[in-house]
């Protein structure tokens, strides 16, 4: 008997859904792992909110923008999830824009979306709005409510690229890149 529930453990647990894997890598707090698994199956779980809040948080929290959009797009279904699409959609847009302003010279001055603690919404909001110190270098410093960030680009292997920096007295203790 004893054989058998251990048999079926492994059995169940072999045939656990996929979107199950990513639930249990976001509780692990593995989010880019879960983001990168979960792009993968995606579309076939459109419809299970619970996968797609988990693999969206986790794309988000792993600075993968962009696969995190479509989570964004399918999350309907409760309150919970229309806000969570809310706050992913928010960042992804904020992150376009950015994009947008820092290769082709647009101004964002009148653009004004919502706070989100996420670092790209900081550096997007005070840059619209004006909140930096534009540094010989090019780059853009930025005291966001407690965070200092620098804000600037780059071209790697031929991709244009935004790039935020945390600082910590006067040190880079964080980087993000988003193209």
């Amino acid at each position: 008997m004893k054989r058998f529930c251990v048999f079926a453990l492994l059995f169940a647990s072999a045939i656990a859904a996929p979107s199950d894997k990513i639930i249990e890598l976001y509780q692990k707090k593995e989010y880019e792992k879960a983001c990168l698994e979960g792009a993968k199956i995606a579309r076939d779980y459109r419809f299970d909110e619970t996968f797609l809040n988990a693999y969206g948080i986790s794309c988000i929290n792993s600075d993968y923008i962009d696969f995190a959009a479509l989570a964004g797009i399918y999350l309907r279904s409760t309150p919970g999830s229309r806000q969570n699409a809310s706050y992913i959609l928010t960042i992804a847009f904020q992150k376009k824009l950015l994009y947008q302003s820092l290769a082709d010279g647009i101004d964002l001055g009148d653009t004004h979306l919502p706070d989100t603690p996420h670092i790209l919404s900081k550096a997007f909001n005070a840059y619209a709005a004006g909140k930096y110190e534009k540094r010989a270098d090019g780059s853009f410093y930025i005291d966001a409510g407690g965070d200092q960030l620098l804000l600037d680009s780059l071209t790697e292997n031929s991709r244009f690229k935004v790039r935020i920096r945390r600082l910590s007295e006067g040190r880079v203790v964080e980087e993000h890149l988003y193209w």
